[in-house]
């Protein structure tokens, strides 16, 4: 099966595209709070990054290789927490309990 093209811009281009918006001058904490928005907590399920890595066991139990996990190419998640942004409006602390994780009160 052959994987979809995807266009990708490259980080020099992502650059000069900031400097162009924001100026020469301008910090990267500046341009990071501009684009924040609402959103200042990282997200503490996934740390920031919007997805999550899927992993799954290569080998069923009782073999001897068995406990080898491997990361699938391709396959990361989308964080259900920060609904693949990274940061949350509200600052979030585990449940304590199987079922997620809940508003800092």
């Amino acid at each position: 099966m052959a994987k979809e093209y995807e266009p990708k811009y490259s980080t020099l281009y992502k650059l000069s595209e900031l400097i162009n918006k924001y100026g020469a001058n301008a910090t990267l904490e500046y341009v990071f709070e501009r684009n924040q928005g609402p959103y200042k907590y990282k997200c503490p399920n996934c740390n920031g990054r919007g997805y999550i890595k899927c992993t799954y066991n290569a080998y069923p139990s009782g073999l001897p290789d068995s406990g080898w996990v491997y990361e699938k190419a391709f396959k990361d998640e989308k964080c259900d927490v920060c609904d693949g942004i990274g940061y949350t409006k509200e600052e979030m602390i585990p449940n304590y309990v199987q079922d997620g994780w809940k508003v800092k009160q």
